[in-house]
């Protein structure tokens, strides 16, 4: 599963647990439905349109370090 299909999964449930359907998700972010579903098939979507579907349903887009924990414990930049 590709990145951009898991994000959208994740704006979709929560979506559907604040009881928006995936055409009202899509709409509210003035996307196309049909463009949403496109983009879960295919794993790939703009930026700027996963960031607008997250905003609707009250979500942030944001790029976690990759690093592991340990590797942070031992240099001394667990919480920089």
């Amino acid at each position: 599963m590709s990145a951009t299909t898991e994000l959208l999964t994740q704006i979709i449930t929560l979506g559907r647990q604040k009881g928006l359907k995936q055409q009202d998700i899509a709409r509210r972010a003035r996307l196309h439905p049909e463009s949403l579903s496109r983009a879960k098939k295919s794993g790939d979507m703009h930026v700027s349109s996963l960031d607008e579907l997250a905003r609707v349903v009250g979500l942030k887009l944001a790029l976690v370090s990759d690093q592991p924990v340990i590797e942070k414990i031992d240099k001394g930049t667990l919480f920089e």
